[in-house]
């Protein structure tokens, strides 16, 4: 016997909702572990020192481009934003060699970084 079945899930962003709204609004916001201090962008549900409890906290949103590369959907690039101790991964977004990006605003909540202007 087959059986099909539909469901209809909506699933809460949880601990990350302060991260997911930041990048929504083009903020870098980062997890700050309460037992060690380890900041993770984007933040953890555990700390690797095996603590739960983390705070969450605003970074500067500048990054520094470490390695990049040109996918069939565009490029993207592994940085460390300043005041992580952690690397992310970033969607390029009109950056062209800049070695300094910034964050930008998303929609979808995806973490997009465009080049920081020149001072």
């Amino acid at each position: 016997m087959r059986v099909s079945l539909s469901l209809d899930v909506t699933a809460g962003e949880g601990f990350l909702a302060p991260y997911l709204d930041g990048l929504r609004r083009g903020e870098a916001i980062a997890g700050r572990c309460t037992a060690c201090g380890r900041t993770a962008l984007p933040p953890e549900p555990r700390c690797r020192c095996g603590a739960a409890a983390a705070e969450m906290r605003r970074l500067a949103g500048t990054a520094t481009v470490l390695w990049r590369t040109t996918g069939t959907d565009g490029d993207a690039a592994l940085v460390r934003f300043d005041g992580a101790d952690t690397l992310s991964v970033a969607r390029l977004e009109t950056v062209g060699g800049a070695t300094r990006v910034r964050i930008a605003a998303s929609d979808a909540a995806a973490l997009v970084v465009t080049a920081e202007p020149s001072p």
